[in-house]
């Protein structure tokens, strides 16, 4: 019977540290927030991603502000190696909309085909007003497999 009486206080903890919508602060008019500059793949401790296999990394963006972000464009440049996904809106050539606290997701996989770093680079054109122009830079190390 304690332990049931132990579980609730604990769920009900766990509840209320994840928070909600209304804590997060608007900035006035379109803001885009991405969750990182850079996708890094298989880079940790020197390694790298074998040839001919794939790895796959993401971008998170989400609209911080109090007006509709309108994304336009997501370019990649560099090798290519580095194969983008975008949201079905701007795969069709259109304008993606985020209302206030919305997100999109943009997936990228890296396949490397000889033992060397890649670069490449992601640039995202919105009406955004912190960063109408944003880069996100692509890094990648092909090596041979054992």
């Amino acid at each position: 019977m304690r332990l049931k009486t132990l579980v609730f206080p604990i769920i009900l903890l766990a509840l209320a540290a994840c928070g909600g919508e209304d804590e997060i602060e608007l900035q006035k008019g379109p803001f885009l927030l991405n969750d990182r500059n850079e996708l890094l793949f298989d880079t940790e401790f020197g390694s790298g991603t074998y040839l001919g296999a794939s790895t796959f990394n993401a971008l998170l963006l989400e609209n911080r502000g109090d007006a509709p972000l309108e994304i336009t464009k997501v370019e990649k440049s560099g090798s290519g190696a580095f194969v983008v996904e975008l949201p079905a809106e701007l795969e069709e050539g259109l304008t993606l909309k985020l209302e206030s606290r919305k997100t999109a997701l943009i997936q990228v996989k890296f396949t490397p085909t000889q033992a060397r770093d890649y670069e490449g680079k992601l640039t995202i054109t919105s009406n955004a007003g912190n960063s109408p122009t944003k880069e996100i830079r692509l890094f990648g190390k092909g090596v041979t497999p054992p």
